[in-house]
């Protein structure tokens, strides 16, 4: 650090004592919960103190990389492509000296464009703004958006009357997804009820009268909602999904079904959850399409009459296949589209009517992202394409392609590129990406999707980002973080490769990759993460004392849980917004998400999956006999998924278990925003320099 003189803070410690199975722990810092306190303000704003002064050295290197960073926003004049709801095309345009892009329409047959929603103009927006919906009638008449100008989730939602030109209704409350009928004026919305995070009510809007009715509820709290509609807009779905079930395309323990044109009408059930399935359900034509994980883990696809769609009528479309994830199911007019990935590379295969193989699409890149549609980017918005069209709108993006939009003719089996990011100085020939294999401790290969400049010398420094939880994968983005490389360019440049560890508890090789890493096996996502980072020094692509692991949220966690394990083997960790206690968090049911959890990490209410959890929980295997490499950890005062008081209380206890108060532990608290950090302005660019600032920093006293 930079001045040996200082000293970290160490809040004041209130012993509390719990004795669960025998065992038992004392939590002393479970009182910076209390945020009203003025003594958790106090101490939060010490941390924040503490690292400036620690890492006052790296000013000018971090003044350095902040303009390197601001130096790579995409280039001006480059317009992303429009989405079209019935006659109007939307689209964003950023004006110079405000803080967020503005969302316009204009007519897809020709015309001038009209302003639609200009963030700016809303109260508080100056200081958080982030989207969750934005969703217009198919005439055009309304639009549904929702925004969080605090950082913790809780939208409000607004329908604005464009003909009116002002907002007709507004829902401060917990709106999640959002749908309209095809009668233009009936919304169906999904609603937050607890501060527990249960998406349990389906509500029906009718914008014309202000009728607002609960139409579906769920009692199950290990169960959630949902509400879309096909992708012909002919029917309304309902499903009833596992809140940890986190594809793109849910597969739901239950389904019900309502014609769009019918919003009034009678919702018919066309699953039921005894049925003991995951099925994600989709209209083309005279039938249902099912992608069902009856047969397999893998998924197939079946059809069904749509006025019979019971297992009895079940038509096989696409047999399950060990090894093939069969992950969406896309339908246009005269086409079936299905995203399906073997490994780690997806591809896209179109079919027709009859069942033939048309078009199939294979990116080139070995690890990478691909979307179907467009999107709005909202945190809750779901992406869309045309389905009266031949042609089929996708992107894809991974460590050396900046994001671009394709348009893709499954008639003819011709792309157009319809949009590629610029961005300024880059040049993609000057990286390489790669995918290398581990082999785990139970002869598993884990897979490691790399990226380094190729001029860089091996072995060198390596920075490992991971996950590990709830099947939720991640794929190589050049600009979705936390798995983009454009806020990391500044490292490659310097020598350092970056990784991705597809380690198991995630979902890249489908569900089968997640179950082998849940409850009492939990503990193989941390050894899968060793055996990257093993691996790599193996294959002389890292060198040892020069591997530093980050993970965010959940993957804050995972870091911070491997690292206890091999403290030795790692140089720095950083961990971004932790769940840094996991067995309190299982313990406590009235925190986010804590109910659900327990199907990943175990229920510590049942003895042997306690002392399961209690052997690698982070915050209770802290000791002053185990030193642990040096931390960088931060947290957000208003986030609404790991509560601010959840790293804090991993610091303040790690800091009590050493001597010295364990000076090379950094810890920063954002005053502003929430999970995902700052939305806009200088905070963007100062967050992600200071931990690129602060991992240069580590790796150059491996050199030393």
């Amino acid at each position: 650090m930079g001045d040996k003189r200082l000293q970290p803070p160490l809040p004041h410690s209130e012993p509390r004592i719990r004795v669960l199975h025998d065992d038992v722990t004392i939590d002393r810092y479970r009182w910076l919960q209390h945020r009203e306190n003025p003594d958790v303000r106090a101490y939060l704003e010490a941390e924040n103190s503490y690292a400036e002064q620690a890492t006052a050295h790296l000013k000018g290197l971090k003044a350095e990389l902040i303009a390197e960073i601001e130096g790579r926003q995409t280039c001006e004049g480059v317009a992303a492509p429009a989405f079209q709801v019935g006659p109007f095309e939307y689209f964003q345009s950023h004006e110079r000296g405000l803080c967020h892009p503005a969302w316009w329409r204009r007519p897809v047959t020709g015309g001038s464009a009209e302003l639609v929603l200009d963030p700016n103009a809303i109260a508080g927006a100056e200081v958080f703004y982030q989207l969750g919906v934005f969703e217009p009638s198919d005439d055009g008449r309304y639009v549904a958006f929702s925004f969080d100008l605090i950082g913790d989730e809780r939208y409000e939602l607004r329908v604005r009357d464009m003909a009116a030109g002002r907002d007709i209704w507004r829902d401060s409350g917990r709106a999640r997804r959002v749908v309209w009928a095809a009668d233009n004026h009936t919304l169906f919305l999904t609603r937050e009820r607890s501060d527990r995070r249960h998406v349990d009510q389906i509500v029906r809007l009718d914008v014309d009268v202000g009728n607002f009715e609960v139409v579906f509820e769920e009692a199950n709290e290990r169960l959630a909602v949902l509400v879309r509609r096909s992708d012909s807009g002919a029917w309304l779905f309902l499903d009833v999904v596992t809140t940890y079930s986190f594809s793109v395309q849910q597969g739901a323990v239950e389904v019900w079904c309502l014609p769009s044109d019918e919003p009034q009408g009678k919702w018919r059930r066309i699953v039921k959850r005894e049925l003991g399935h995951e099925i994600y359900a989709e209209h083309w034509g005279d039938r249902f399409l099912f992608r069902v994980d009856d047969a397999g883990p893998y998924w197939r696809l079946v059809c069904a009459p749509i006025d019979d769609p019971s297992p009895s009528r079940w038509e096989e479309v696409i047999p399950h296949r060990n090894g093939v994830t069969l992950e969406e199911v896309h339908v246009l007019e005269q086409h079936l589209v299905v995203l399906e990935r073997e490994g780690l590379r997806p591809r896209l295969i179109s079919r027709n009517g009859s069942g033939r193989v048309g078009a199939t699409i294979v990116p080139d890149q070995p690890s990478c992202t691909l979307m179907v549609g467009l999107s709005a980017g909202g945190h809750c918005s779901v992406a869309r394409h045309p389905f009266r069209s031949s042609k089929l709108t996708y992107s894809v993006s991974s460590f050396v392609t900046p994001d671009t939009v394709i348009e893709h003719d499954l008639v003819d089996d011709r792309s157009a590129v319809l949009y590629q990011a610029r961005i300024p100085g880059y040049d993609a020939a000057q990286y390489v990406a790669t995918v290398v294999m581990a082999e785990a401790e139970d002869g598993v290969q884990v897979p490691i999707s790399l990226v380094a400049r190729r001029d860089r010398t091996s072995p060198g420094p390596v920075l490992l980002n991971v996950y590990g939880c709830y099947g939720i994968p991640r794929w190589p983005s050049f600009f979705s973080w936390p798995s983009s490389i454009t806020k990391r360019l500044s490292l490659l440049d310097r020598g350092v490769a970056f990784g991705i560890v597809h380690v198991r508890g995630g979902g890249e090789l489908g569900r089968p990759w997640h179950e082998a890493a849940t409850r009492d096996q939990k503990r193989i996502t941390h050894t899968d993460l060793i055996a990257a980072a093993e691996g790599l020094v193996q294959r002389g692509i890292a060198i040892r004392d020069g591997i530093v692991i980050e993970g965010k949220s959940g993957g804050g966690g995972t870091v911070l849980a491997t690292a206890g394990l091999r403290p030795d083997l790692f140089r720095a960790v950083l961990a971004e917004v932790p769940v840094a206690d996991i067995l309190d968090t299982e313990l406590d049911f009235t925190m986010p998400y804590a109910l659900h959890e327990t199907a990943e990490y175990g229920d510590p209410h049942i003895a042997h999956e306690y002392r399961y959890l209690r052997s690698y929980d982070p915050y209770y295997n802290l000791s002053a006999d185990r030193p642990l490499p040096p931390t960088y950890i931060d947290a957000a005062l208003d986030d609404g998924q790991v509560l601010s008081y959840q790293p804090a209380r991993y610091v303040a206890q790690r800091r009590s278990c050493a001597a010295d108060r364990d000076p090379e532990l950094v810890f920063r608290m954002r005053m502003v925003g929430g999970h995902s950090g700052a939305s806009h302005g200088p905070g963007v660019a100062e967050e992600t320099a200071f931990r690129i600032a602060w991992t240069l920093d580590q790796l150059r006293r491996t050199s030393s």
